[in-house]
């Protein structure tokens, strides 16, 4: 778990970092590339962030309200459009093929149109190369690129290489931040589960630990003389009291016979 708290932060200035470059390389060499797409691939991980740490916030916040109904899933609905409109347009550009010809083609000649001589020189000079097909196809300084810097090689494989890689890091960009919110969304997706069923536990057990007229059960008293008697028992015959002498009733009084003699002593002096 230490090293996980350490890597995601890594990971993510790493993914700031190269979407920077991105920005970078697109803006010096004057790559097709939209700078809203590399704009938003910055902002992309940080999206990430914010989603990752404010989920749970809002929904404690906001928990069973409407709002929490419309505004996280919102919040990552965004992300995930964003991610998939940078990674679908960064998919297009380092696919090889004619439609990357045509659209390299369309940028030169676009900066040739404009005579925005500085950038031409820029990518000129970034990979030592005059013109686009040929070093005689719109090289600037017009036509002298060649004498001035004595170049032999065009610029268009050298810099649809650079445009394949720079487009990329940026789609490598977007599936890690994808990536990184799907499995935030089935962490928080078990975890809201795991805080549901918590509840629903501790409510069997308690109804466990009551009797079905919601009582708690008690063990039933037993007295030190009933002691292996159960409730629904009758107790032996052996444990139940003596029964007792009716109090009415006197107590039974036998003549004693020691008197017996004296009497017939007594009779013989009266005769």
């Amino acid at each position: 778990m230490s090293k996980l708290i350490i890597a995601f932060p890594l990971l993510m200035v790493a993914l700031i970092g190269i979407a920077i470059y991105v920005q970078i390389t697109s803006s010096t060499l004057s790559l097709p590339i939209s700078t809203g797409t590399t704009v938003l691939t910055i902002l992309l991980p940080l999206f990430a962030v914010a989603n990752l740490f404010y989920t749970p916030i809002l929904n404690r916040l906001t928990k069973s309200s409407n709002v929490q109904q419309f505004l996280l899933p919102a919040l990552h609905i965004l992300q995930g459009g964003l991610t998939v409109v940078i990674a679908t347009l960064a998919a297009q550009g380092f696919t090889p093929g004619a439609p990357l010809k045509c659209e390299l083609e369309g940028a030169w000649q676009l900066l040739w149109h404009k005579h925005d001589g500085r950038a031409i020189e820029r990518i000129q000079n970034a990979f030592d190369c005059c013109g686009f097909h040929s070093v005689v196809d719109r090289p600037w300084p017009k036509q002298e690129c060649q004498k001035i810097y004595g170049r032999h090689i065009p610029c268009d494989g050298p810099w649809s290489a650079s445009m394949q890689r720079t487009s990329g890091l940026q789609f490598a960009v977007a599936v890690l931040c994808g990536m990184i919110q799907l499995a935030h969304l089935v962490y928080f997706k078990r975890r809201g589960q795991r805080d549901n069923a918590n509840p629903a536990y501790k409510h069997r057990a308690e109804r466990a630990e009551r009797g079905e007229n919601g009582r708690l059960i008690e063990e039933a008293y037993h007295d030190g003389d009933d002691s292996g008697v159960g409730e629904d028992q009758s107790p032996p015959q052996s444990a139940l009291p003596a029964p007792q002498v009716n109090q009415d009733e006197g107590p039974r009084v036998e003549p004693s016979g020691l008197g017996r003699d004296e009497a017939n002593e007594w009779g013989s002096y009266d005769e």
